[in-house]
């Protein structure tokens, strides 16, 4: 069987729903069936965020965390020495010649096969904390977070619980559920061995 004929088969049992859409304007629609129908309400529509969030967070010597925003500032990146930057699912558009820049592909989706690319940030972040690195994401507020709680766990020795307590009195962090999961259940055996 090819792959459209299976989509075909699956859209056949799966339940109907309706779904309610608000647009760029604010007009809410109803999608039922294929049908889209004007709910003839109007609400504020949402907000685009324009004010961009430069802070750095330090988590431990030689490790800081951010969104996005501060990866586009040169004068934000030296302040804090930072010499290295590990970008997750958001790979910088400008790089700037005297920062190592890593990429790793993570999706911010519980059901992300987060064991696939873990121990491959770990081991950049411990490679380089001696010369500063800065792990972000979009929002820095689930994967850079995730992958800093994982890297505690492994290079501290710490609990899941112990790790979170730690970074969230830092910053405001909230990794996604799927990815709490995985790390509250992962064995210290399957963390790299750092010295």
């Amino acid at each position: 069987m090819d792959f459209q004929s299976l989509i075909e088969n699956r859209k056949k049992i799966l339940k109907p729903t309706t779904t309610v859409v608000t647009n760029t304007s604010g007009e809410k629609y109803e999608i039922s069936d294929g049908v889209v129908r004007n709910l003839g309400i109007k609400v504020t529509p949402f907000v685009v965020d324009n004010k961009p969030n430069l802070k750095i967070d330090l988590i431990i010597p030689g490790l800081f965390i951010s969104s996005q925003d501060p990866v586009y500032n040169l004068d934000i990146l030296e302040s804090h020495g930072i010499k290295n930057i590990l970008s997750l699912g958001i790979n910088p558009e400008v790089k700037f010649p005297d920062i190592n820049y890593y990429y790793v592909d993570i999706l911010d989706l519980p059901e992300f096969d987060l064991f696939k690319v873990l121990n491959e940030c770990i081991k950049i972040i411990h490679e380089n904390i001696s010369e500063n690195i800065l792990v972000h994401c979009n929002a820095g507020v689930s994967r850079s977070p995730t992958i800093v709680l994982g890297y505690l766990m492994a290079c501290k020795k710490l609990s899941y619980t112990q790790a979170y307590d730690f970074v969230k009195n830092i910053r405001y962090i909230r990794p996604n559920d799927g990815f709490v999961n995985k790390l509250k259940n992962i064995k210290p055996k399957d963390l790299p061995q750092l010295n």
